[in-house]
């Protein structure tokens, strides 16, 4: 499989950290793709994996955890580190569903990555017992026998080819289109529409770095676009559900008329 250079995986981190960027002068192609030879899949996945390979240092991310635990003050480079390390793995998600035969994220990876995330939540909350609480279930899983299945999971994945590859496309597409199609929504429902955003978000961001074309950059940025609009108005979503003026799971809302504008927009480029 390809090995990629420091500059490439460099320009793919770059791309990752704006990938929530509101840019409102970018366009659209008049028509969006969804028909690629597995030799670009397979790509996609090598480099998403090399980024998060060589930025994930087990002995680094437990002395962090361990730092945690122990209360200590957690610097502002410490928490630009751990989201770095965090970016990483989400990326390498993506990556999984995306690319993989069956488009989904393995158990162990998963559950590694959504621990971090629920982490990051909660020291950056200031929660002392929930940042307790995940720093074990976090160390846990960095065990060796833990760490050894993800390693499988990762050097052992059995890609998508072209035909399954348009079908998913295909499928997270229609997915929104039936969103669009309710005049109200669960935040469920949107989270999942913002999901399908993100890692579209992601396959453009690789492609874009590993067979660049006008075309990827212009997509990169348009749905980078979407997912910082989706993002901000998600996170709103939470604090109303926190303060008890939202059922998250049952209670629905109008899609932003930015928001649906601009998908809109986008799922009528796809076949």
């Amino acid at each position: 499989m390809r090995h990629f250079s420091a500059a490439e995986c460099e320009a793919l981190f770059d791309a990752i950290l704006v990938n929530d960027v509101v840019d409102a002068a970018v366009e659209l192609p008049a028509s969006i793709r969804v028909d690629y030879p597995a030799e670009h899949l397979s790509g996609g996945f090598a480099i998403s994996r090399q980024l998060w390979r060589e930025g994930f240092d087990r002995d680094e991310l437990i002395a962090f955890i361990a730092k945690l635990r122990r209360g200590e003050p957690i610097t502002i480079d410490d928490q630009l580190w751990f989201k770095h390390v965090r970016a990483k793995f989400k990326h390498l998600r993506f990556a999984f569903v995306l690319y993989g035969a069956d488009h989904a994220c393995p158990r162990m990876f998963k559950s590694v990555t959504t621990s971090m995330g629920l982490l990051q939540d909660a020291f950056r909350n200031g929660q002392r017992g929930a940042t307790v609480r995940q720093s074990a279930v976090l160390r846990a899983m960095l065990s060796h026998l833990p760490l050894k299945l993800l390693h499988r999971e990762v050097h052992h994945l059995k890609h998508s080819d072209a035909a399954g590859f348009r079908a998913f496309a295909l499928g997270q597409i229609a997915d929104l289109r039936a969103t669009l199609a309710e005049r109200e929504i669960t935040g469920h429902r949107f989270h999942a529409a913002r999901k399908i955003v993100s890692r579209q978000v992601s396959f453009h961001d690789d492609m874009r770095i590993i067979h660049p074309t006008p075309e990827h950059l212009m997509l990169s940025r348009y749905m980078s676009a979407i997912n910082g609009l989706m993002g901000a108005f998600h996170d709103e979503l939470v604090l109303r559900a926190g303060l008890g003026e939202l059922d998250y799971a049952h209670g629905t809302f109008a899609m932003p008329e930015e928001i649906r504008a601009r998908l809109e927009a986008l799922v009528a480029r796809y076949p």
